[in-house]
């Protein structure tokens, strides 16, 4: 592993890395570079050595201009990753070799001139839009891709491709150090880029601690602005140890709240960090069909204003995914 600050570095003079995400989540690593300096032989290599999907994450506003839109209405993958429909330069033939796949990376990258009608679909190259917050939001390639383009002053838009052995098998941490060695490339972690922008940067804002009431009893609790503009709550039992019981609650209309199995759920919750004290923040952000919610990055930033390491989780979702939070210094030992 190399600093991120070697890392940008090399991002910011054309060279490749590879970034590896933690062991509770894909625990894959992909090799990364650039779209400013996309080339054919970066693209072949990729493709050759890699051997797992070129794709091209991009920011939404990059997105939105070149007309991109999401591959599926509902994104039921592990980790929503968030394709867009497939694409290929309108000036491609087949648009599958490292050449016409360099063209279009090329048309992507120059975004500023070129239009949605420079490409055609579906095609070979697979652009992702990563999440504003990049890995203080989402904690995967896609957002720590276009975070080290931003970092390097580059575009953003950079060049992902998961590492497959020879075998067919995915690369795990000691395949990755050996395939670093051969072609001499330097290697960071999702998590290492987490802590690197958490030293200067945050993307929620806490008020001042308040009085009120929840479920009829006196509380105290913060009200938190998150960077997309959503409000959260985070309502505090008892002192808050280092480990400690969370709750994480969507925020629904009353109606909905009311009548729905997730009140009975919410009282039980109250009830164990009443006893026992904890953390129950109303949480202002999607689920996905399993009910998990989405953009943990946000509620990973919560709990570490309070010094939290080690979460006790309480939700009837037991699959729930909050993978990926070392670099925010968390890590759910348990649920309840």
């Amino acid at each position: 592993m190399v600093s991120i600050e070697k890392a940008i570095d090399d991002i910011k003079n054309g060279k490749m890395i590879v970034v590896v995400d933690d062991e509770s989540r894909e625990n894959e690593g992909d090799l990364v570079f650039a779209g400013a300096f996309s080339s054919v032989e970066k693209v072949n290599f990729a493709i050759t050595h890699a051997k797992g999907v070129l794709c091209t994450p991009v920011s939404k506003e990059i997105a939105k201009k070149l007309g991109f839109e999401p591959m599926v209405k509902n994104n039921t993958s592990n980790h929503e990753t968030a394709f867009t429909i497939t694409v290929d330069a309108k000036d491609a033939t087949t648009g599958v070799s490292a050449v016409e796949r360099d063209m279009t990376i090329k048309l992507i990258t120059n975004f500023s001139t070129t239009t949605k009608d420079d490409f055609v679909a579906p095609g070979h190259i697979f652009p992702l839009i990563a999440k504003d917050g990049g890995v203080l939001e989402r904690i995967g390639h896609t957002e720590a891709s276009i975070d080290l383009c931003k970092l390097a002053g580059l575009v953003p838009v950079s060049v992902i491709c998961e590492i497959v052995n020879e075998d067919g098998t995915m690369a795990r941490r000691d395949d990755l150090d050996k395939f670093c060695a051969k072609f001499n490339l330097n290697m960071i972690s999702v998590a290492d880029l987490v802590k690197y922008r958490l030293k200067t940067e945050t993307l929620v804002e806490f008020s001042e601690l308040k009085s009120g009431i929840l479920a009829q009893k006196d509380a105290k609790f913060y009200d938190i602005k998150d960077h997309n503009g959503k409000f959260h709550k985070a309502y505090i039992f008892g002192d808050i140890k280092s480990k400690t019981n969370v709750k994480f609650h969507k925020i629904t209309s009353d109606y909905d709240f009311l009548s729905s199995h997730k009140f009975q759920e919410f009282k039980r919750a109250t009830q164990i960090l009443e006893k026992d004290g904890g953390i129950l923040i109303f949480f202002d952000s999607e689920v996905n069909e399993s009910g998990a919610i989405k953009d943990y990055g946000i509620g990973a930033q919560i709990l570490s204003k309070f010094g939290i390491k080690d979460i006790s989780l309480i939700t009837e979702n037991k699959d729930q995914e909050f993978a990926g939070l070392s670099g925010f210094g968390l890590n759910v030992v348990n649920f309840i």
